[in-house]
């Protein structure tokens, strides 16, 4: 340990006994500074909006791809390269979780999102100078890319809001419904004011584009507000903490060591304790020096061996030979104090093993909040956005997958506003919530299959389970992700927030995959012209007819 360190320490631990305070006692942190008008909580709801908008964006202009691109498979192909590239990006982060801050891998995320849809929105739907079929394909990358970038933050905010109270995780959620919920209006907006499909797809993105610089400039000035500080500050202690050993040594400098020993060893602080003389009259004489804490005081004896009798280290009689005071055995203590360092760098194969073990232990306390998350995002994205947009509507038209997807987004965001109800969730209750999600596949898939004739006709009934869908995504996607950090210590708060974003996009990415499934199951595209199907709420009866009313008449009598 670094000996500059170690003066340091001993210095502050004089002063403090010098002024009357207790020898190696910590300053108490005391309560978390306020958050004033809830600004932190705020910036947290952006920032949710803000990593999710990119790909609601590019979800919620279904309109104009599927315009744009013809017989084509846009929006499943679009959500599979998200949710794949998103999976790499998890997993590149937990890789590199100790090697950049907070606040660098969010603000690479920010960036490279940012640039991104300002490379979309101008060259690709703005400009409009590339052929159908590289301009497809350059739709597909920058959606891998801003995934990667959108992921990359997410990942890296919930770690953040681990180290935080459990509010701060519930409003990042919030921000993520809000983010459907706001591109959903924008889109409805855009598309009303603006014709031309085009030119309201390009104001859409434009949109989106300043929601995202807004974000940034609240970033930066979030990670200074001494709320967030207090927490980080918490966090970074807690994983940084040693135990040390005290020793009264006399004649010696203050130095701190640290043990070669083992693991289980204790650190060694060394003080300067009384130096002896002899004045001349044969009395032994010593400089004053004492502790705050009379437990800790250097003139204590040390504690006896089992069995054997105390030895004084300093007699109180005067001797005829006062070196035999300094062959006395000096006192030893033990005492349990904190000291801080940097944070060690994964440099070696025995660090990245414990970053390996310590993932695995805390995925073992929180598996179940992982399977019920991954249960929850494989039923969305099995439904959602692939076969939320083949539901057919010949009132509505193109607005169909409009109203289901702003249906979803909105009550997505009641749903995880509910989400901090103060009832707790037990893990079974969680679990089996999960799985009754899986009865919505069936019945949405039975409204657009097959593509010529829907067993369930008529427009509500999607509707209605695109409402269902989006409020227990909302729910059941947000619970598991607020309660699943405070089951680990501090120090493991963060890496229980990656493990939990891991399942989250394991769901995403299986989900993806089983609505191509889904999507053979719906048939080939019918060239037949729409029908209108009606929608019976209520059995319907034939109108009365004059012969009716006097059959009835008559048998009434």
């Amino acid at each position: 340990m670094n000996e500059t360190l170690g003066r340091g320490y001993a210095r502050i631990e004089a002063i403090r006994a010098a002024r009357g305070e207790p020898l190696s006692s910590m300053p108490d942190p005391g309560a978390p500074p306020p958050d004033r008008y809830n600004s932190v909580y705020f910036t947290l709801c952006v920032a949710g909006a803000a990593f999710l908008l990119p790909f609601n964006s590019f979800i919620m202009a279904v309109d104009y791809f599927q315009h744009h691109y013809p017989n084509t498979t846009i929006m499943f192909d679009m959500s599979t390269v998200y949710i794949a590239s998103a999976c790499v990006a998890v997993v590149t982060n937990n890789l590199l979780l100790d090697l950049f801050t907070y606040n660098t891998r969010i603000t690479f995320g920010i960036l490279v999102s940012l640039a991104t849809m300002l490379f979309v929105a101008v060259c690709n739907i703005g400009w409009d100078g590339f052929s159908t079929r590289v301009s497809y394909t350059i739709n597909l990358v920058a959606i891998g890319v801003v995934a990667f970038g959108c992921t990359v933050q997410q990942a890296s905010y919930y770690g953040f809001t681990g180290c935080l109270p459990p509010r701060y995780t519930q409003a990042v959620m919030a921000g993520e419904s809000a983010a459907g919920f706001w591109v959903s209006l924008d889109r409805i907006i855009t598309k009303y004011g603006f014709r031309q499909p085009r030119r309201s797809t390009f104001m859409f993105f434009v949109f989106s584009i300043l929601l995202l610089l807004a974000h940034s400039m609240l970033h930066h000035v979030m990670m200074r507000h001494p709320l967030v500080q207090h927490y980080l500050r918490l966090t970074n202690e807690s994983r940084h903490r040693r135990r040390i050993q005290l020793h009264l040594n006399p004649n010696e400098d203050a130095t701190l060591m640290e043990s070669e020993a083992g693991e289980a060893s204790y650190g060694v602080l060394k003080l300067q304790s009384p130096v002896l003389s002899t004045t001349g009259q044969g009395e032994i004489e010593t400089n004053t020096f004492s502790f705050a804490n009379p437990v800790y005081s250097p003139t204590a004896a040390p504690p006896a061996p089992a069995g054997e009798p105390a030895v004084e280290p300093f007699p109180e009689a005067a001797t005829s030979e006062p070196s035999s005071a300094l062959r006395t055995p000096r006192p030893s203590y033990k005492v349990e104090d904190v000291v801080f360092e940097s944070p060690e760098r994964p440099t070696s194969w025995r660090a990245f093993k414990r970053g390996v073990l310590a993932r695995w232990a805390v995925a073992r306390a929180i598996y179940p909040y992982m399977v019920s998350i991954g249960l929850v995002y494989f039923t969305t994205l099995s439904l959602y956005p692939g076969i939320a947009s083949e539901i057919p509507s010949c009132r509505l038209g193109s607005w169909m997958p409009i109203i289901l997807m702003s249906a979803f987004n909105l009550f997505d965001l009641i749903g995880k506003i509910a989400g901090a109800w103060p009832y707790e969730w037990s893990r079974s209750q969680l679990l089996m919530a999960s799985g009754l999600r899986l009865l919505l596949v069936p019945l949405m898939l039975l409204c657009a299959a097959p593509r010529h004739s829907p067993h369930i006709v008529g427009d509500v009934y999607p509707i209605l389970f695109s409402v269902v869908l989006g409020f227990s995504n909302g729910l059941f996607g947000s619970v598991p992700m607020i309660m699943a950090p405070s089951r680990v210590g501090r120090e493991h708060r963060e890496i229980a927030g990656n493990m939990m974003t891991l399942s989250y996009n394991g769901g995403l990415l299986s989900g993806s995959l089983v609505s191509y499934l889904l999507l053979g199951m719906l048939g080939p595209k019918s060239s037949e012209p729409c029908r209108v199907y009606p929608t019976p709420l209520l059995p319907t009866l034939p109108p009365p007819t004059v012969a009716n009313l006097t059959y009835a008449v008559t048998v009434a009598h």
